[in-house]
């Protein structure tokens, strides 16, 4: 009887692992196809967020502990948004290290652009019809509803 319960425990942690990879190559998917589609990453994204919702008010260093981002590549991240001039670094007279983030107008524009097509993204993802009743999503059940997302056709694949 222990036997039958280890080997039931195998097969369920390899079917697990079997759909837990599925699921992260359709996030993968998605974020490609975020970053196609907006031309900015899924973490550059995240970044204009967070800035959004606090204007003025965060750096660099402030984004990366609340995000769980690295510094290093939160700073590269912004670097970025700099360069494409959707965010804006400020300094203060008294702490010239000190350099508040706020978006510039196109940056705000891109920030709802990306949230308008994450709303498309999880309106596609509630449409999608599961295989059980239960009430907790199971790492397969994501996996459909991610695909629903992913399975459209790219924008810039039906360019070439």
């Amino acid at each position: 009887m222990m036997n039958t319960m280890v080997k039931s425990k195998v097969v369920h942690a390899e079917s697990f692992f079997e759909s837990f990879m599925e699921l992260k190559r359709e996030l993968e998917k998605a974020a490609t196809r975020f970053q196609r589609t907006m031309g900015i990453s899924v973490d550059q994204y995240a970044i204009l967020h967070h800035i959004l919702e606090n204007p003025g008010k965060l750096t660099s260093a402030t984004v990366a502990d609340s995000r769980g981002i690295s510094r290093a590549a939160v700073s590269r991240g912004i670097s970025q948004l700099i360069r494409r001039g959707y965010v804006v670094q400020s300094y203060q007279s008294s702490d010239r290290r000190v350099r508040p983030l706020s978006l510039t107008p196109s940056g705000e524009q891109l920030e709802i652009t990306c949230l308008d097509a994450l709303r498309e993204a999880a309106k596609t993802m509630s449409g999608v019809q599961l295989d059980s009743n239960g009430s907790a999503l199971t790492v397969g059940q994501l996996t459909q509803m991610l695909a629903a997302v992913t399975s459209k056709e790219d924008p810039a694949e039906a360019e070439e």
